[in-house]
């Protein structure tokens, strides 16, 4: 009888002892293959003595005059993100990139304490996204923080203000949030958004003029065909770039728009763990959106990293998450970790109102 007990316990100390070689397996491929070309890339600035990163256009909006952003750079965003760029460039070039990513490193530090402790965050900064953001100044940590405290936040004051004031700085970063909150019917939440968005918009008219969204709204139909004349299309980590990679229009990225919206409705309209519900957010708005790159994944890859730390996650999961913090292989990982979510949504949906129903 005794032996009888020591086997089965035996067994289980073996399955979770090749568990967690797989976990931790994917968790360094994923690293090692997103931090080769991350390296090639401080290297050529190492090389070159010449930084190449992204914040020379960001220091260079919030720095030049307000009648030279549209039109002498190739600046995409808003002019609402204007109110968050411009203060960073009263200060010379490298205090300056100094201060950017300090303050987004502390941004979602803070708001990815949630879902993971402090060596899952260590982990999250050396993934590619979060040496790509850190080294070349992109705006993605200001976004992922914004989101990840908006959808953990219980209030829906805040909930609404924070996915709003992330929309107005990069409206593409929040393609999901109209599924989450009519999903879990958060009605105060939507209207708190659209008070906050509205607020913002208003701030940005006064404070920068309505020439500025004038001159913004006259450019921005250029952006798509700069994108295409330097291939930074097919660099696109989401199905867009899959679709070009293999040599589809890029309008079949579509696709990936139902699922997208599937994912959202199902992780948003139940209780779930806040890990799940900012990444079925992020891998949702990737699935909807045209244009991803790989910096945009910077907030993911956090999330990405505390399911391959939580022993309790299936290796689907792990394997998505892996996928994803590699960046070279985001686009199958997202797809994937949009089906696994959406299928442990709809299980534990099943099981709850099993579990309800009288027997």
């Amino acid at each position: 009888m005794s032996d009888a007990i020591i086997m089965p316990r035996a067994g289980a100390r073996e399955a979770a002892r090749g568990d967690q070689i797989l976990r931790l397996g994917l968790l360094v491929a994923g690293l090692a293959i997103g931090l080769l070309p991350i390296y090639r890339y401080l290297g050529s600035m190492i090389w070159f003595r010449e930084y190449l990163g992204d914040y020379k256009v960001f220091w260079g909006i919030g720095s030049a005059p307000l009648e030279w952003v549209y039109g002498h750079y190739g600046f995409p965003y808003p002019p609402t993100a204007l109110l968050l760029v411009r203060p960073f460039g009263l200060l010379p070039f490298w205090p300056s990139l100094v201060a950017w990513g300090l303050a987004g490193a502390i941004a979602i530090s803070i708001a990815a304490r949630r879902m993971t402790g402090p060596g899952g965050l260590a982990l999250g900064f050396v993934t590619a996204a979060g040496v790509g953001v850190l080294a070349g100044g992109q705006i993605s940590l200001f976004i992922g923080s914004l989101v990840m405290a908006g959808v953990s936040a219980a209030s829906p004051r805040w909930r609404g203000a924070l996915l709003a004031a992330g929309a107005v700085i990069k409206p593409q970063s929040l393609l999901a949030a109209p599924f989450a909150l009519i999903a879990e019917r958060n009605w105060r939440a939507i209207a708190w958004a659209v008070a906050t968005g509205l607020g913002l918009l208003l701030l940005s008219v006064i404070v920068l003029g309505p020439d500025t969204w004038i001159r913004w709204a006259t450019e921005i139909h250029k952006f798509p065909g700069y994108l295409t004349s330097r291939g930074i299309d097919r660099t696109d980590v989401g199905v867009y770039g899959l679709a070009r990679t293999l040599g589809l229009p890029g309008w079949t990225f579509a696709a990936g728009i139902p699922l997208g919206i599937a994912t959202s409705w199902l992780v948003f309209r139940k209780d779930a763990a806040q890990v799940d519900r900012y990444a079925a957010f992020a891998a949702s708005t990737v699935l909807m959106s045209p244009y991803t790159l790989s910096y945009d994944l910077a907030g993911l890859t956090f999330a990405c990293v505390a399911m391959l730390l939580d022993s309790k996650r299936s290796p689907l999961i792990w394997l998505a998450a892996a996928l994803i913090v590699s960046s070279v292989f985001a686009n199958v990982g997202i797809i994937l970790m949009a089906v696994m979510l959406s299928y442990e949504a709809l299980s534990n949906s099943r099981t709850a109102s099993s579990a309800a129903s009288p027997r």
